[in-house]
């Protein structure tokens, strides 16, 4: 049986209406790190980037070395790289994963992280066989959520005293987790 790595590995890129979601490249560096190295944009994702060289660095680390499930997100109207949305935490045997996304704050509000999230569960569902995606945000970033929700997932649980945000000492962070499975996603199509 082909395993889902195999799968993945068929599908570096996807397009949508609007985007092309395709394999990030040390090119997309500068581009990452406008978004990457400002703290509201990266508020509730990872540590806000330092320097080009950091971004760099984190290219050849997450994007390079593990390239299967995840995608720059490019637009199509003018080849500008706006952000990524990668599968992690990718379970080979219950064909799970985790959906994460961040976009430059310039194209908030414009349905680009639906459109590509969707894209992703299409392709996640639909063409490797996975079983269940979930997905998680900070309790006080309800836009994330709002994304998860129109790409179809569902609301499933908050997790109270989750961790400790690194970014607001003292902050102690609840997460708001939803979930998608097949059966459902096939349910609404």
């Amino acid at each position: 049986m082909e395993s889902i790595f195999v799968k993945f590995a068929q599908y570096p890129s996807i397009e949508t209406e609007r985007l092309l979601l395709r394999p990030v490249t040390l090119d997309d560096a500068e581009a990452m790190f406008e978004y990457a190295s400002d703290r509201e944009n990266t508020r509730y994702t990872f540590p806000t980037n330092q320097s080009l060289e950091e971004t760099k660095n984190n290219i050849a680390q997450f994007y390079l070395a593990n390239p299967l499930g995840r995608w720059g997100i490019e637009l199509k109207s003018t080849g500008q790289f706006i952000g990524t949305i990668d599968l992690h935490k990718i379970d080979p045997i219950l064909k799970k994963a985790a959906i994460g996304y961040i976009i430059n704050k310039k194209y908030w509000n414009q349905g680009l992280t639906t459109e590509a999230n969707r894209a992703v569960i299409e392709l996640a569902f639909e063409k490797i066989g996975m079983n269940k995606l979930t997905a998680l945000h900070d309790k006080d970033n309800p836009a994330s959520g709002k994304v998860m929700e129109k790409s179809g997932m569902r609301f499933s649980h908050e997790e109270p005293y989750a961790r400790m945000d690194n970014k607001e000492p003292g902050r102690i962070i609840t997460r708001v987790h939803y979930v998608l499975t097949k059966e459902d996603y096939f349910a609404n199509k």
